[in-house]
């Protein structure tokens, strides 16, 4: 193993087993398969950090984002995957984003926000 690799094994997988946040509260990232298990990009994303550092991967599941934060704040796990946030890059690194999500909502066209002019 490389220098280059044994630093990132150690910066992804400090204990030799990578432990990935994965956030149920977001099901564009990831959801619950019929038998329970995790599925989704981040568990694919995951799967495929760990493939590549070859170290085995331990998913800790976390039903909400603020939790997940939370997770890698305090170090129950060594990676996640987030919406990029300026107050959570005061505690923790981001990447380029690797999902873009388009978020919009719905008015009744009777809602008093529609008759404004604009």
């Amino acid at each position: 193993m490389s220098q280059i690799e044994s630093a990132l094994c150690e910066a992804f997988a400090p204990s030799g087993s990578m432990r990935a946040s994965i956030n149920f509260g977001n099901p564009v990232l990831a959801t619950r398969a019929q038998g329970g298990e995790a599925q989704g990009i981040s568990v694919d994303l995951a799967t495929e950090l760990a493939r590549r550092l070859d170290v085995p991967l331990q998913l800790v599941p976390y039903e909400a984002a603020g939790k997940a934060v939370a997770g890698i704040e305090v170090g129950e796990v060594d990676v996640g995957f987030f919406a990029i946030d300026p107050v959570r890059g005061k505690e923790i690194a981001f990447t380029e984003p690797y999902v873009l999500i388009e978020g919009s909502y719905l008015v009744r066209s009777s809602h008093p926000s529609r008759l404004m002019p604009t």
